[in-house]
């Protein structure tokens, strides 16, 4: 698909979803309710995760890590910095780091992602033709992978803005060029309905349209937070701040 198809289908998306009365998003419970017209989780699913023995900080106060022993987390003024110190991929049925929370119903999250690497901050990370990206994910818990994510960092081509879905351990994704290792993020979801958008980091240009999915599987409560991944030995660092998740507003997903 061209990018002025592409970029036609994801605005005819953005404003049905932008259409839709958003759900309200309830506080998290061992057992939630799902919102109208969204399917509920299976009965049949177990569960990957547990709460974390990973220490965060305060920043992160309520939160829970997927793979925690294969990062570094630390807290700062404005944000928090996450090392990857060992081999962890989102692909297919792999899993690597996901720092979340439950979330019901439909929600907005946003943050800006400055990724570099570990051993040389001032230097971007991958330009080896390593994998090496971090950014916004909303994740079904279950013993198949279902997710979708928006990423920044560098993949075998180069620095780059990523996203992927994944359905039942089948990942599809896009990567193109982007000209920096940091970006504003935002994932969107409105019922079905997932849009996912990019930003020069720190700015407050319109977003770009990144795609849109369409995942009537996805249960009414998903993991949602921040991600990082490599396909090998990392060297990767990504600082997140401005790192926000929210109801879906009553006029809908931010627009571009």
């Amino acid at each position: 698909m061209n990018g002025a198809r592409a970029s036609a289908v994801f605005a005819a998306l953005l404003l049905a979803a932008c259409a839709t009365t958003p759900s309200s998003l309830p506080a998290a419970s061992p057992a939630p309710t799902p919102s109208a017209g969204l399917p509920r989780a299976s009965p049949t699913t177990s569960p990957t995760t547990s709460p974390t023995e990973t220490p965060l900080p305060a920043a992160l106060e309520g939160w829970s890590v997927l793979n925690g022993p294969a990062v570094e987390i630390e807290g700062g003024p404005d944000g928090v910095t996450v090392t990857l110190i060992r081999r962890a991929l989102w692909f297919q049925d792999q899993r690597a780091v996901l720092i979340w929370m439950p979330v019901t119903g439909n929600f907005v999250i946003t943050a800006d992602v400055a990724t570099s690497r570990a051993s040389d901050p001032s230097q971007p990370p991958g330009a080896d033709g390593r994998v090496e990206l971090a950014g916004v994910m909303a994740r079904a818990d279950g013993i198949r992978e279902n997710y979708v994510f928006i990423v920044v960092g560098s993949d075998a081509d180069g620095l780059s803005v990523e996203t992927k879905s994944t359905t039942d351990n089948a990942s599809v994704f896009d990567g193109p060029a982007w000209d920096s290792g940091s970006a504003s993020l935002m994932l969107c979801r409105n019922e079905s309905t997932f849009l996912l958008a990019k930003r020069p980091i720190a700015s407050d240009q319109p977003w770009i349209p990144a795609t849109a999915y369409e995942r009537s599987d996805m249960p009414a409560t998903l993991q949602v937070g921040l991600n990082i991944y490599s396909d090998s030995t990392p060297d990767l660092r990504a600082v997140f701040t401005n790192f926000e998740i929210r109801p879906l507003p009553a006029e809908g997903c931010p627009e571009s």
